[in-house]
């Protein structure tokens, strides 16, 4: 049976409260924070026009 290399992806995000000078100090400072994972899960939601299938991956390797 042939395999499909498939990559389904998702859009999720994270949201933190900073205290900043303005949204640009704001962003940069939201870039050393660690991703919530409980949040993340609870907003993830399907980005179909993103996913991806590679046919001919019968190339017996694992990835």
């Amino acid at each position: 049976m042939p395999r499909f290399l498939v990559r389904r992806f998702y859009s999720g995000y994270c949201e933190y409260e900073i205290e900043a000078n303005d949204e640009s100090e704001a962003y940069e400072k939201s870039k050393g924070l660690p991703i919530k994972t409980d949040e993340i899960i609870s907003t993830l939601e399907a980005w179909a026009e993103a996913d991806e299938v590679e046919n001919n991956y019968n190339d017996g390797k694992n990835r």
